[in-house]
């Protein structure tokens, strides 16, 4: 067994049945394609191999990429690369569709949510741990718990939470609970003309957790806190409603409102 590296973020998946939860949860085909982030020792790598799918294995540690090239040099569906998924362009594996799986490490779990926003239109599906924090977040449809990734993720994903997974089920545990969620590419489409300039506004829409959505917006852009409660009160129906308490469809018509009078 390899010594996990702090400095990587390494919680080493250790429970039979939590690795059992996430391969049945993504459901790997024969002869699809499959992206996995963070093999590590390869504990969810042996039963994709064994799926018969089109395996692709980034590995950012030095010591463990060698090693599972050489442990499973003769299963021919298998390639390991060492790389940082967040500089992987997908297309340099010739990949134009597949499936994504990884335990991600909390410590780049937002920049990974972002690649998986930004090659949306190459994944299928995906399965990836995380803390549970955040993945309470990303599943949520009301509530507190809504945030800035919980509207992007929607434009381009249905998310369900697979399964809840305790500390004790890594080596070595982290502090901190971690879940499961399943992220399903669906067919829907919005009307949103420059994405870059949306995501900026849903983001400034949740800037202060603790303020309204009349406050964020008034601090962002140069029209006065009339014109913007005006906006958000025929669109809304009332001027202190804050961001989490919104869904995608009304940030779509904000936005639109908002960027026709700029």
């Amino acid at each position: 067994m390899v010594r996990p590296k702090k400095s990587l973020g390494q919680h080493f998946l250790t429970d039979p049945l939590i690795i059992s939860d996430i391969i049945d949860a993504l459901d790997p085909k024969p002869g699809e394609s499959i992206l996995e982030i963070g093999p590590g020792e390869g504990v969810l790598t042996i039963p994709l191999i064994n799926s018969g799918a089109n395996i692709i294995a980034i590995e950012l540690d030095r010591r463990l990429a060698p090693m599972l090239e050489a442990e499973f040099k003769k299963r021919e569906n298998l390639k390991v690369f060492e790389a940082d998924i967040l500089a992987v362009d997908p297309a340099e594996f010739g990949l134009e569709k597949f499936a994504l799986i990884g335990n991600l490490p909390y410590n780049i779990t937002s920049p990974i949510l972002g690649w998986l926003l930004k090659y949306n239109s190459l994944i299928t599906r995906a399965v990836l741990m995380m803390q549970k924090e955040v993945a309470i977040r990303i599943v949520a449809t009301k509530g507190k718990a809504r945030s800035s990734i919980t509207v992007l993720i929607s434009i381009f994903y249905d998310c369900k939470l697979e399964c809840d997974v305790p500390p004790e089920s890594f080596t070595p545990p982290p502090k901190v609970d971690s879940a499961v969620v399943r992220f399903d590419r669906h067919r829907r489409t919005y009307d949103i003309e420059d994405y870059d300039r949306f995501e900026k506004f849903v983001r400034l829409c949740f800037a202060g957790k603790r303020k309204t959505l009349l406050n964020n917006l008034n601090s962002a852009y140069p029209l006065t806190r009339d014109e913007i409660l005006e906006i958000i009160k025929n669109i809304c129906g009332e001027g202190q409603i804050r961001a989490e308490q919104i869904d995608l469809e009304t940030f779509i018509l904000l936005s639109k409102e908002i960027f026709a009078r700029l």
